[in-house]
């Protein structure tokens, strides 16, 4: 029996990503989730110290386009720069962000998740008034309906926006700032669950790359919105009349209703959801990616391995090298091992699928034989164990490759990965050396052994000999 085709709900996204990062979050939840289709992303304008409007905008759709990279997208084609001025300066000069807004809204229903000023939506609706009766406008903005006044940003940096919007015919949703004080979530938490491979690892850099972590916590505002539109069950609603929102301009005459979320049903539900879907994002879009590594010696209580990392226990030793692996590896990638693996239960934490070919500390135990000791390790979730040295796929460098555990004598034209000695140099006229120690416990990523294949082959050419002497 054939699957029905799940109707999609097609929304647009107004964003400021290059100013609130929270931002590139909720674009990623909109992507990974099934039911939506992201048909347009507009660039709302914002303020920044330093930078002039038209430059914000650069950085917003930078910032766009590398969350495209990321979930596999291949042209920019749904993204659109938006206004450089607001409203209420009196800017009236119509960006592709305002003509794509009319194009969608003159055809149809259009959803807008609006998570910066409503600058871009509320001049569509003054060029062509006609459209607002199509428009179901999501936005992230204002404090409680109660204060006095609103201080929130979004509402601050264009007020004249937000008149034009409430007082139009368009369907208004109000997701006011305390929301996204109530969603918080702890920057351990969100390493534990979000930097988990190559997509999640450049949310979680741009999160805290100017966080100190005095503060504890971050602010999720950009993903309830997103989270509605998935779920509305996720959020309390209430039926408010328009006037008690317009603080600062004269009341209407309209008898217009809007939805107000004033309380989230399930703040873990969001969390859980949002992360599952991340997941899954990156192992459908993100290209995998080979690493390689040695002697890592997981938990080796012996003192002189310690102080090779320089750390001053072993469960200091594994607890890094373990984080510093799953910081560049993810799920989906592919990780060859050279032996001296350490203890084998670790490999339960690591990402990835791991190749491990064996070193001299990959021992049998007395009457095992190899093949019970490779299902073992199987079991325990590696991906395959080789006794022996083995030939990478030539497809991955565009040359030869000999893997093994010992430094190898190989043929002229064939390059050597290995680990085991830990006086040698990393690189070598007959290869590279992989051990753990000597890369600061990172596996080392496919793009940076071409970095090192360069050198070795400039060594060929001057020296035929390919000998272990130097």
């Amino acid at each position: 029996m054939k699957k029905e085709n799940i109707k999609k709900k097609k929304i647009v996204i107004d964003l400021d990503c290059g100013n609130t990062i929270e931002d590139d979050l909720a674009l990623c939840y909109a992507f990974a989730e099934p039911s939506v289709e992201v048909e347009a992303i507009t660039l709302a304008p914002f303020k920044f110290k330093g930078l002039n409007l038209h430059e914000t905008q650069l950085e917003n759709e930078l910032e766009v386009h590398r969350i495209l990279r990321y979930v596999g997208f291949k042209d920019y084609d749904i993204c659109f720069e938006g206004s450089e001025g607001f409203c209420n300066e009196l800017y009236s000069q119509v960006s592709p962000a305002v003509k794509k807004i009319i194009a969608l809204a003159s055809k149809s229903k259009t959803t807008i998740v609006c998570l910066g000023a409503l600058t871009n939506v509320a001049m569509a609706i003054e060029k062509k008034p006609s459209i607002a009766q199509n428009l179901e406008i999501l936005w992230l903005g204002l404090r409680h309906v109660f204060h006095s006044e609103f201080t929130d940003l979004n509402y601050q940096a264009d007020k004249r926006a937000f008149e034009i919007v409430a007082k139009s015919k368009a369907s208004l949703t109000i997701f006011p700032s305390y929301i996204g004080k109530l969603f918080a979530i702890s920057y351990e938490k969100i390493e534990e669950d979000v930097a988990v491979n190559h997509l999640g690892n450049y949310l979680y850099k741009r999160l805290t790359e100017n966080v100190d972590f005095t503060q504890e916590f971050c602010r999720m505002y950009s993903l309830i919105p997103i989270a509605y539109v998935i779920n509305p069950d996720f959020c309390y609603v209430k039926k408010l009349p328009v006037n008690m929102l317009l603080k600062d301009f004269p009341k209407t005459s309209m008898n217009k209703l809007v939805n107000y979320i004033y309380d989230l049903k399930s703040l873990e539900g969001v969390w859980k959801d949002f992360t599952k879907k991340l997941i899954k994002l990156s192992n459908n879009f993100a290209p995998k990616n080979y690493f390689f590594i040695s002697d890592t010696h997981f938990n080796d209580p012996r003192k002189y391995k310690i102080r090779q990392f320089g750390y001053r226990t072993k469960e200091e030793m594994t607890e890094n090298l373990v984080k510093n692996w799953n910081s560049v590896v993810s799920k989906k990638d592919i990780v060859y091992h050279l032996g001296d693996f350490g203890d084998y239960n670790v490999i339960k934490r690591l990402n990835g699928k791991v190749y491990l070919i064996c070193g001299n500390h990959e021992k049998l135990a007395k009457g095992e034989t190899f093949e019970q000791f490779r299902q073992k390790l199987k079991k325990l979730g590696f991906a395959d164990v080789y006794r022996e040295g083995l030939m990478l796929d030539k497809k991955i460098f565009g040359v030869d490759v000999y893997m093994n555990h010992f430094p190898a004598r190989t043929k002229p034209g064939i390059i050597n990965f290995f680990g085991h000695v830990h006086s040698l140099k990393p690189v070598k006229k007959m290869g590279i050396n992989v051990a753990a120690n000597y890369h600061k416990g990172v596996p080392i990523s496919r793009k940076d052994m071409k970095f090192f294949i360069e050198f070795v082959s400039e060594g060929y050419k001057d020296d035929k000999s390919n000998t272990l002497s130097e």
